[in-house]
């Protein structure tokens, strides 16, 4: 199997000590705005620092006391960032998500503590049959041993990279709504498909506004068309296009217009 590296980035830096994200610091309470900047990275949209993304919650009024608020964290977020997103509970519907290729803010409790002793979000970013690879900005040299849960149930990839399964991430999420919290890119809209002649084509189209502007080749056909009034005209003259004088000959030709 491929072994993928993942560029996480971590709240736990000691500089983040002493810059502060609401009443606290983005050391102690950026779990939010950091699982959001790795999902952008994970998912190759923005490479965003974490002190911006705060500043982004702050702004709209998803930071608030005790933590952030995703909702409208994402809500400011997804226009800024090309990306779309819908929440859930369901352990299918994050299963599928991220192996279609989605990325997904997971909202951890504190029933099971499972990626932390409280509330806490987290990064999954890929899925391989039941097991969930999760980036983790909350680091600390032995956090995913501190517990006999998380030395059952996690195992260490890479420093800030863990796999554990589906059920431990439902078990992990289960007080809280919504556990999930599905990032995909933006998808491209299609431009209209315009019933226009393009204005290269046009410029080329012959148009014949009189019987007279016709040529000869194509005249009677038209003219016999004309007077069983099967072609009135616009109001401004006849306006029939070269093609549509050729294709009336030709039909004119094979027997199909009666005398």
């Amino acid at each position: 199997m491929r072994f993928i590296s993942y560029t996480v980035k971590f709240q736990t830096e000691s500089k983040y000590k002493s810059i502060q994200y609401g009443g606290n610091s983005i050391y102690n309470s950026a779990c939010g705005p950091a699982s959001l900047c790795n999902a952008l990275q994970a998912l190759g949209l923005a490479d965003v620092s974490i002190p911006t993304m705060c500043k982004l919650a702050v702004s709209c009024g998803a930071r608030v006391d005790g933590g952030t608020l995703m909702q409208p964290l994402l809500r400011a977020a997804a226009p800024k960032y090309h990306f779309r997103y819908c929440t859930t509970s369901k352990n299918a519907e994050l299963l599928a998500h991220l192996k279609a290729g989605g990325m997904a803010i997971l909202h951890a409790g504190t029933a099971y503590k499972l990626f932390s002793t409280s509330g806490h979000f987290v990064t999954a970013v890929a899925a391989s049959g039941s097991t969930i690879t999760v980036l983790d900005s909350y680091w600390y040299d032995g956090k995913y041993t501190a517990s006999s849960i998380r030395r059952n149930y996690v195992s260490v990839v890479q420093k800030g990279v863990i796999k554990t399964s589906l059920t431990q991430c439902g078990k992990a999420t289960i007080d809280r709504s919504p556990s999930y919290y599905l990032i995909s890119r933006e998808v491209a809209t299609e431009k209209p498909i315009s019933n226009a002649i393009p204005e290269s084509e046009e410029d080329d189209m012959k148009y014949y506004k009189n019987l007279e502007d016709i040529p000869v080749y194509y005249r009677a056909s038209v003219e016999k068309l004309v007077r069983k009034k099967a072609i009135a005209g616009t109001g401004d003259g006849l306006n029939l296009s070269e093609d549509l004088c050729r294709a009336f000959t030709i039909l004119d030709h094979a027997g199909l217009i009666p005398d």
